[in-house]
């Protein structure tokens, strides 16, 4: 049966090495890392065996192709989110992203002023934004999710207020799946003058993204949650805010002139990439990129969609599971938390590991929202585009194995 792009979930298997080396690898882990398909590995290797050299300085022709292939890469990971190029920065990740964000938007925080942000987001997202508060003497204030797991729209509009200047937000939990509104919120956001920054490191994987229809000021994602290599990121800033920052990591390649006393920066997105970029990282995510369009968003989107519900399906069959997150499938991915009574998530995930089914289980680096509902932590099932029936169905049996044993 014909799945994605006209290939099938075999097809699909066959183009990530790791499944062909490990042919029995449920591997249910994808929000944490995904795993990458040979294309992406071939793009990078061909970068470091032909042609490797630094970018934007030799005249030499390995050093014209390398930077001719970074740029198109710009181009083609601008495209992949509908900004331009000059709106696309590259980091290490959107860890990184969001701490430049935070540097640079600190100095226009005065005491006294807001930041607004959801009960759902990442430590990568809160926490550089609690410390410029903190610098600054402005708050940081929570917009709650309500019983559902969704984000309260209303009480987020009641929140807003002039002394708003930042709202951080989540496109999509990493420990719930919940798809939160993005350009509702934005629209509000931007009523009040806030800039509004998108951590959609856990949407871009799975749903088309736009920036331009969301509105955003600034969206950031990392490669390796989107089948690309570890360590890089996506720094998008709008280009009318872009103008008005003052980069925050200083270094080589983002200047125009530096004098005894004059420094100048170089124009977006260069100002915002100082040093040596991971030029095969960046080459890697735009094969990713180019991949994912391959197999068409409306067959990912089914095919994930049809996962999820098994799952979900599935772990309510054994009765007292509990999903933390919401049951249907309207807005929401498929990340799914649970905990299971009488047996801790360490546990469980031990045990599931020994049967080479591989599950995330903690507090998933957003330890105010999983203690706010399990304090010790919940186990976290995340599928991908290589997700089968099979993998779904040996976690079922796994975890009914793992309460058999430790009852």
């Amino acid at each position: 049966m014909e799945m994605l792009g006209g290939r099938t979930i075999e097809d699909i298997r066959r183009d990530f090495p790791i499944f062909r080396n490990r042919p029995n690898l449920a591997y249910l882990d994808t929000a944490a890392t995904s795993h990458m398909p040979s294309v992406v590995l071939e793009a990078m290797v061909d970068f470091e065996v032909n042609y490797r050299a630094n970018v934007h300085r030799g005249l030499y022709p390995e050093a014209e192709l390398a930077t001719n292939a970074y740029e198109s890469a710009r181009a083609e990971v601008a495209a992949f989110i509908a900004a331009e190029p000059a709106e696309v920065s590259f980091t290490s990740g959107s860890t990184a992203s969001l701490q430049m964000l935070a540097a640079m938007l600190g100095p226009r925080l005065k005491p006294g002023d807001n930041i607004l942000v959801s009960s759902m987001e990442h430590h990568s997202a809160l926490l550089p934004f609690k410390q410029i508060a903190v610098e600054r003497g402005a708050m940081v204030t929570t917009v709650q999710h309500d019983a559902d797991y969704r984000l309260d729209l209303t009480t987020f509009q009641l929140m807003l207020n002039n002394r708003t200047k930042i709202v951080v937000i989540t496109a999509v939990s990493n420990v719930l799946g919940t798809v939160n509104p993005i350009a509702d919120i934005v629209q509000e956001a931007h009523k009040h003058g806030a800039i509004v920054i998108v951590d959609a490191a856990q949407y871009i994987p799975h749903l088309a993204l736009s920036v331009k229809e969301w509105g955003a000021d600034a969206v950031v994602s990392s490669a390796h949650k989107m089948y690309g290599p570890l360590g890089v990121g996506v720094l998008y800033i709008e280009k009318s805010l872009g103008l008005t920052l003052t980069p925050s990591n200083l270094g080589g390649g983002m200047m125009l002139e530096v004098t005894s006393s004059i420094t100048t920066f170089a124009e977006a997105p260069h100002k915002f990439e100082s040093g040596t970029p991971n030029i095969p990282g960046v080459i890697g995510l735009a094969a990713a990129t180019r991949y994912l369009s391959s197999l068409g968003w409306s067959n990912i989107i089914a095919r994930e969609e049809a996962m999820t519900r098994l799952l979900i399906v599935g772990l309510l069959s054994l009765g007292d599971i509990a999903i933390i997150g919401p049951l249907t499938m309207d807005n929401r991915i498929g990340v799914i938390s649970f905990t299971v009574p009488g047996l801790h998530p360490h546990d469980l995930a031990t045990i599931l590991g020994e049967q080479g089914v591989a599950i995330r289980v903690g507090h998933h680096c957003a330890m105010p929202l999983v203690s706010s509902i399990v304090p010790g932590g919940v186990a976290r099932a995340s599928l991908g585009l290589y997700t089968t029936e099979e993998d779904i169905s040996r976690l079922i049996q796994g975890i009914k194995f793992a309460r058999q044993t430790l009852s």
